[in-house]
């Protein structure tokens, strides 16, 4: 298709159309009210809102998806997740291990008192682990921390599944002591 104008006349269009013809029909464009250039067609605002709509919805349920996917990469970058996960029934263990059957009681030898805490160990990750140390801690009746002090499990490794018992004893227990929490240590103290 050739184009033919005279001098002083305008090009019919950058689409090779003849002057005075009409532009053709191209997909997603529209005329131009002044001069009758063809240009883009811009969805109207209401399209454009709803488009970031279901783009930020999307990238949520992507998310959502995610964080419910990988909770241990979730709780290894943001640690405070740990209770948002267990409150929401799905606790996540980092450490591989669990505690079970924890008792703590005061006894009496020599004239001389202690606190025994003990129970038993389980690894209940999928691959063999060294028994990490542990971190008890008394607290008061109002639940303020009075006394703190760590001990080794006695266990160097455990399988998958298997169990090992743990004692720890505290010579002359705070006597405002109401309470014993039996935990690990965080992983910056281990090597302390």
């Amino acid at each position: 298709m050739s184009v033919t104008f005279e001098a002083g006349e305008r090009l019919a269009g950058d689409l090779g159309q003849q002057r005075g013809a009409r532009p053709a029909a191209v997909p997603g464009a529209c005329l131009s009210g002044r001069r009758g250039e063809i240009v883009a067609a811009r969805p109207p605002a209401g399209r454009r809102k709803a488009a970031w709509r279901v783009v930020l919805v999307t990238v949520l349920v992507l998310a959502l998806g995610f964080v419910v996917a990988q909770p241990r990469l979730v709780i290894r970058v943001l640690p405070r997740f740990a209770g948002l996960y267990a409150a929401a029934g799905m606790p996540v263990n980092l450490r591989g291990f669990a505690f079970e059957h924890v008792t703590a009681r005061i006894e009496e030898a020599g004239g001389a008192r202690f606190l025994v805490a003990e129970g038993v160990l389980r690894n209940v990750a999928r691959r063999p682990g060294d028994a990490p140390r542990l971190r008890l801690t008394l607290v008061d009746a109002s639940g303020a921390k009075v006394y703190s002090w760590t001990a080794s499990t006695g266990v160097r490794a455990l399988e998958p599944g298997d169990t090992a018992p743990f004692r720890a004893r505290l010579a002359a227990p705070p006597p405002e002591a109401r309470r014993v929490t039996v935990d690990f240590m965080a992983d910056r103290q281990a090597g302390m």
